[in-house]
């Protein structure tokens, strides 16, 4: 990033600042950045016509212009080659990692937490595999010290086509794992190049595709859920259910905040 030089004011710092965020955009940033110095350039003269010394005339004008990386954000970038694409696809598979590492690890926990709910009311109806007196020999170990509860909550399967021995802290580190993934990816976008639009993926294209992608993963899970609550299959279907839940949940949010980036940009140009 542009350091500052001494005796530069707010608007040139600024301009300079908003010069490194334009990196790959081209014509559209030049464009932007001429706006914006012009903007800003007009606003300090009212500033100063108003009685407001030079220092608190740029200050004002640019707290109304907006922050940078918003600015910034506005401009799409261009095509440009390999590397710009390679970079791009960067970020984006770094934010695809920490969305499908926090949904699936997030899935097997709140699976597991939901766990003890589902088993004792399968219990209660003796649904867990339609057998009846589900906590009497032999449906549970002779272990008298074991609880029928714990034992047939052991038995869940807390993720997808994931057997019962998986770990259990094991969907807890994934998830946060995942999750830490995407609040560094944040902090990096917001203080580093990687915010500027060269590093930026296409937003509808990429919004559609998580849309889609999860859409769909939800629609195949939810439909297995219910079979399993149909046929009986009580040991695994609340995984299919839960993880089907928040890939609908993923899919919805990455539809609304596409159909919204659509709709300002069109109202833009317009």
């Amino acid at each position: 990033m542009t350091a500052a030089m001494p005796g530069e004011g707010r608007v040139d710092q600024y301009l300079d600042e908003l010069f490194d965020r334009l990196a790959g955009t081209g014509a559209a940033g030049r464009r932007m950045l001429a706006e914006a110095e012009s903007h800003l350039l007009a606003a300090t003269e009212d500033g100063l016509s108003q009685g407001l010394d030079a220092e608190a005339a740029e200050r004002e004008a640019v707290e109304r212009f907006g922050a940078v990386s918003g600015i910034a954000r506005q401009v799409p970038a261009t095509a440009g080659s390999v590397r710009a694409s390679m970079r791009r696809f960067f970020v984006g598979a770094w934010a695809t990692a920490g969305v499908v590492m926090t949904w699936y690890g997030l899935s097997g926990v709140v699976t597991w937490m939901l766990g003890w709910p589902w088993v004792r009311l399968l219990i209660a109806t003796d649904r867990f595999g339609t057998q009846p007196n589900m906590c009497d020999r032999p449906w549970v170990p002779s272990d008298p010290a074991l609880d029928c509860v714990r034992h047939y909550h052991d038995q869940l399967y807390l993720i997808p086509v994931g057997a019962d021995e998986v770990p259990r802290p094991l969907f807890a580190i994934l998830a946060a794992s995942g999750a830490l993934l995407l609040l560094a990816l944040m902090v990096v976008r917001r203080t580093t190049s990687l915010g500027t639009p060269a590093w930026t993926p296409a937003p509808t294209p990429s919004g559609l595709a998580v849309a889609t992608s999860f859409g769909l993963t939800a629609a195949v899970l939810l439909l297995y859920a219910v079979t399993g609550g149909i046929t009986s299959a009580q040991d695994w279907a609340p995984s299919y259910l839960t993880t089907g839940l928040l890939a609908s949940v993923i899919a919805i949010v990455a539809a609304r905040r596409t159909w919204l980036r659509t709709r300002t940009t069109s109202a833009s140009m317009s």
